[in-house]
């Protein structure tokens, strides 16, 4: 597990609801805080526009994205090196092919990266082949992963938009009632600070998932794609020794 990535979403969400907690003690608790319509305008929306400015299948992997976040790889570098020198030891005793089904030493599995390599090596295809191959898949791969990582953030940048529009509903719903009786036994002072409480709460959710979790999360999964250019670049080298 990624501890980094647990300990900031534990901390700020216990920060967040501590505050919250603390300044609600004397205003009828954590209640005013929730409101469903809004949480709806702001997801949905932020959702929605995100649907138009890019293909399905780009917000599908961006959304599928988050538990990346909190997952380690399960392998570093220095394994991935032990990985290819055990390897070139078994290609010095002609028994590359064999090592396909063999988990190696300091791995709990055999990387497909390195299990394609092998199989191009084993199938005798030629060196030129065998970088063009590689280089390709890896441009590939890094362009779709980056696409998630722009439409994630590009929710970021949507979500407090329609924090700001269901804060517009809001105050227009509630300009609208002032002009209506009031409702025999409720103080129309106390209806309408209620109401623009209400009205505010979309600001909130705009801003928080924006800030606290689709931002955050898009750089993390960039990160992650920054990563994977190293370890491609070394098995691109790897291979070619």
């Amino acid at each position: 597990m990624n501890l980094g990535a647990i300990i900031g979403l534990v901390m700020g969400l216990g920060i967040l609801l501590t505050a919250a907690f603390i300044g609600s003690a004397e205003t009828g608790g954590m209640k005013s805080l929730w409101d469903a319509i809004s949480l709806a305008i702001v997801l949905g929306g932020a959702i929605a526009a995100t649907c138009i400015a890019y293909p399905l299948k780009d917000v599908i992997a961006a959304l599928s994205g988050f538990p990346k976040v909190f997952k380690n790889q399960g392998f570093t570098m220095k394994d991935v090196v032990q990985d290819y020198v055990n390897l070139a030891e078994a290609a010095r005793k002609g028994e590359l092919a064999k090592a396909l089904d063999e988990t190696p030493e300091h791995m709990p599995f055999r990387l497909s990266s390195i299990k394609d390599g092998i199989r191009m090596i084993s199938d005798g295809l030629p060196k030129d082949d065998i970088r063009t191959i590689i280089e390709n898949k890896e441009q590939y791969r890094a362009l779709r992963d980056i696409k998630a990582a722009n439409a994630l953030a590009k929710m970021g940048e949507y979500a407090p938009s329609f924090g700001m529009i269901g804060t517009l509903f809001g105050l227009i719903f509630m300009l609208a009632g002032m002009s209506m009786p009031p409702t025999p036994g409720v103080d129309p002072i106390v209806s309408l600070i209620s109401n623009m409480a209400i009205a505010l709460i979309t600001t909130l959710y705009g801003a928080l998932f924006a800030f606290f979790f689709f931002l955050p999360f898009s750089d993390h999964l960039k990160y992650i794609n920054d990563d994977k250019k190293v370890e491609s670049a070394l098995h691109l080298e790897a291979a070619m020794l």
